[in-house]
């Protein structure tokens, strides 16, 4: 008898014994899960294939008796169940290449506890590998098809097989197909063949390409009850395909996508006209709907946000042309007001006299102008010029009278990555704001009070693949930048007509995010951030690196056990530093997500988060010393919205660099008074990151 019938015969005389038992079998509660022999794969991911779950602890079961939105039922073993997830874990292996797996059960039951825990051996057996890839009706394709039909392939030689590759390397090879004129292509067949000689696979795609197809006309359509209306002209210019040309559907949706960044539409859709096609005239026609938004707009603004790692409060009134002398320009006029860490203020202090010369009260205020060109150089770049005048209170001495013209070019070079280009000409000041306590403390740091005018030159470059910018649970984010400030106005200093000093540096920045959701959707997602970088004067600089070019830590969205620009490896972290090197483990639980509401709050909006911060800000880049990496963790609470999530964090400092020798640890601090006693509270909007 083989194995696999030993299989089958088990598998009934389980069922068959469930069924003889029922009343008894129902009542048992799954206490435990447990594979043995898997090697290759972690138990999560098989746990993951089941459907028969560990039955909760006795504290949820607790809440679940008293309400089913607080808590988790309890689980029973299911008989029908149990078959389908021996069947489910078997396919999982077959699938990913193991055919000749072997899968035993082990069952201990407790009927005075009424509990059962399951045990599952896995024999893995040898996994198969793909020795060839072979295709049919790929003769006589156009070389730009095969190009990309043999470029970035998902399944290669000497790879183990895996169901799900073939399935999506399939997907891809007919999205090739659409992407080069072949509307009407045809899978005949994907199949793979296993040789029990050598145990190994040979994956066949089989395809009817069909005939080729152009693009047809293209009728552009704007909303008739919208009033508003934008040159056609405009709208052509930014699609990524024209009449004559090879159909595209990849060119269709990225046109749509450029579209969409205008910000003029509040609707565009790009449709094919199928049914139109024929044998006869290889065009598919096109038709492009579109709908204004309104072009004048006057925007009055109250909100919050967490610029600088602090939770600001802000007032503004903004006034916004979109159409701006035609061809779907964007101009902005904007004035606001933002107060900084708002929960730190002194009220008292500030009403009784100090007013916003109070040095709990940081913020700014700021007038800016800027004109947004879409179409430059090509329907991916925009220009945009700008002037903004900004007073800057960031420190409890002095405030930063600032004027600052910027011209900044976006590129989408390609589907997830986006270049900028930024050239800043920014005048800064340093103003006191009381003469007298302020000159000493410039003469005691020996920090030149005349103003600085830089010239700075940036470039960054950004992919973002997060699922979701609001609340991503999968994919990453990064983005490196490089800065220069000082060789135009040494170059070209005369034709500025100021003899300002001016800091001349070079600066790199690097930050990344990653984002892992567990599989079979459970209610927890890690992130990790990791964020560093410096600045270094050259050629003798005249100035410093300018107080808003310098890095600082602490704050909502740095170091969590230290208020913003709180934390440096100095004894004046409100001056910055030019080195940075932070990171955060965060794990975020959503553990009402099943939950109901209760009047207006609804409980499954809720989330906690456990969070461990690292970092620093020193001087100099030779400067740091990891000896001298500050750690906090804590909690935090997060309220879903629809533009974001609002959180509230608790930060504790696990070691504090800069504290006393002997008490730096939170080991070696009076838990209640110098722990919790000296949190910091963040209130904030957005994820920390």
């Amino acid at each position: 008898m083989n194995r696999r019938i030993l299989h089958t015969v088990f598998l009934v005389a389980a069922c068959f014994s469930f069924a003889h038992a029922q009343e008894r079998w129902e009542d048992l509660e799954v206490s435990g899960i447990r594979f043995e022999g898997n090697e290759t794969f972690r138990d999560d991911a098989l746990l993951a294939v089941m459907r028969t779950k560990e039955t909760p602890g006795g504290f949820w079961k607790f809440l679940y008796k008293i309400s089913e939105k607080l808590g988790d039922r309890p689980e029973y073993i299911d008989r029908v169940q149990f078959a389908q997830d021996y069947a489910r874990l078997k396919s999982f292996y077959i699938d990913q290449g193991f055919f000749s797996s072997r899968i035993d059960t082990l069952l201990r039951t407790d009927f005075g506890r009424k509990t059962i825990s399951l045990t599952f051996l896995v024999h893995e057996g040898q996994r198969s590998i793909i020795d060839s890839i072979q295709y049919v009706g790929f003769d006589a394709l156009p070389p730009s098809l095969m190009e990309e039909i043999e470029s970035r392939p998902l399944i290669e030689v000497g790879e183990p097989f895996i169901a799900e590759h073939v399935i999506n390397e399939r997907a891809r090879i007919v999205n090739a197909f659409f992407n080069n004129g072949f509307a009407d292509v045809h899978v005949d067949s994907v199949a793979a063949h296993r040789y029990t000689s050598t145990n190994n696979i040979t994956v066949n795609f089989a395809l009817s390409p069909g005939k080729r197809y152009l693009f047809g006309g293209i009728a552009v359509r704007q909303d008739s009850l919208a009033p508003e209306r934008v040159d056609e002209e405009v709208i052509r210019r930014h699609l990524d395909f024209k009449q004559g040309e090879f159909y595209s559907e990849g060119k269709r949706i990225d046109s749509e996508r450029n579209l969409n960044r205008l910000g003029v539409f509040e609707t565009s859709r790009i449709e094919p006209i199928i049914g139109m096609k024929s044998d006869s005239l290889l065009e598919i026609p096109t038709q492009v709907f579109v709908r204004p938004r309104p072009f004048q707009e006057l925007v009055p603004e109250v909100g919050v946000n967490d610029e600088n790692n602090a939770f600001n409060v802000l007032l503004g009134l903004g006034y916004n042309n979109r159409n701006f002398f035609g061809g779907a320009r964007n101009f902005q006029a904007k004035f606001q007001f933002q107060l900084q860490s708002i929960q730190d203020v002194e009220f008292s202090r500030v009403f009784h006299g100090t007013g916003l010369r109070d040095s709990s009260v940081i913020g700014n205020a700021e007038l800016s102008f800027q004109i947004n060109q879409p179409y430059f150089l090509d329907n991916k770049t925009s220009f945009t010029p700008s002037l903004s005048f900004i007073v800057e209170k960031r420190h409890k001495y002095y405030f930063n009278p600032i004027i600052r013209g910027r011209f900044s070019v976006t590129s989408q070079t390609a589907r997830y990555t986006t270049a900028f280009l930024d050239w800043s000409l920014e005048r800064i000041g340093y103003e006191p704001i009381n003469a007298a306590i302020g000159a000493l403390y410039f003469d005691s740091l020996s920090i030149d009070r005349r103003p600085q005018f830089n010239s700075i030159l940036s470039f960054t470059l950004q992919r973002d693949k997060r699922n979701d910018i609001f609340y991503p649970s999968a994919g990453f984010f990064q983005s490196v930048s490089v800065e220069e400030a000082g060789l135009i106005p040494s170059v070209f200093g005369g034709l500025f007509g100021t003899d300002l000093p001016y800091s001349k540096y070079i600066k790199l920045s690097g930050r990344g995010q990653w984002y892992v959701g567990p599989p079979g959707g459970q209610p927890s997602i890690w992130a990790f951030r990791l964020y560093g970088g410096f600045a270094e004067l050259y050629g003798q600089s005249p100035a410093p690196v300018p107080i808003t070019r310098r890095f600082f830590g602490g704050g909502s969205g740095s170091v969590r056990g230290w208020r913003a620009r709180d934390l440096a490896a100095s004894t004046l972290p409100e001056e910055g530093g030019n080195a940075v090197f932070e990171g955060t483990i965060e794990n975020r639980w959503n553990l009402l997500r099943d939950a109901g509401r209760l009047g207006f709050i609804e409980f499954n909006r809720f989330s906690l988060v456990f969070f461990l911060d690292f970092g620093n800000v020193w001087t100099r880049l030779n400067e740091i010393r990891v000896s001298e990496i500050a750690l906090a963790s804590g909690v935090g609470v997060r309220y879903a919205t629809v533009a974001g999530p609002v959180r509230i964090d608790l930060g504790f400092r696990v070691y504090d660099p800069m504290g006393v020798p002997d008490r730096r640890w939170i080991t070696r601090r009076k838990f209640y008074e110098e722990t919790l006693g000296n949190f910091v509270l963040h209130i904030g909007f957005a994820h920390s990151f």
